[in-house]
């Protein structure tokens, strides 16, 4: 017996159905969501995710909140990633010197950092900062994070076929009864 099946009133079987609005708002959001990943994994999208480890941007950016960066797209004011020593930071960009180097600050620190890399190392502008969201991305990173997801999502999707399941034996039992 499929968990998608019930009897009609003739004794056979037929699929049961999601409701049509349901159906095409989740198939909507699987393909927006597959576009997304596909886009995004080819590098045709101008953005780059980050995880902020340390605390120097807080208020502003909490610790394990993901940075989402513009690449290519800055000004002094804004929040910009750059490579620094081989790693992606995410400070405020203080001032671009003339001889083409730049002056960064943490907006929880008191003084302007010690490095002066070049232009060339800005990755991008700062659009978005979703707090916590770091956590998630870097346990999703980890195979045991991935597979914890996967895991769960054949979980959901087998409860969700046993009580589809109960739910028709459920009616056939109440019209048995009748």
């Amino acid at each position: 017996m499929g968990a998608a099946s019930r009897l009609d009133d003739s004794g056979s079987r037929r699929r049961r159905r999601w409701p049509k609005p349901l159906s095409v708002a989740v198939t909507l959001l699987l393909l927006a969501c597959g576009a997304t990943l596909a886009l995004y994994g080819s590098g045709e999208l101008p953005y780059r995710v980050y995880v902020v480890h340390t605390g120097s941007m807080r208020p502003t950016i909490p610790p394990q909140s993901a940075v989402v960066v513009r690449e290519g797209r800055f000004r002094v004011g804004d929040v910009v990633s750059f490579t620094e020593h081989g790693s992606v930071v995410s400070h405020r960009l203080v001032a671009i010197a003339p001889d083409g180097t730049i002056t960064t600050k943490g907006d929880a620190n008191r003084t302007a950092d010690p490095w002066h890399p070049p232009v060339s190392s800005i990755i991008g502008e700062v659009v978005a900062a979703p707090a916590h969201l770091g956590y998630l991305l870097t346990y999703l990173k980890t195979p045991m994070g991935l597979a914890s997801i996967v895991v769960a999502f054949l979980c959901l999707w087998q409860i969700w076929a046993i009580a589809g399941d109960l739910g028709g034996r459920s009616a056939e039992l109440v019209a048995t009864a009748r």
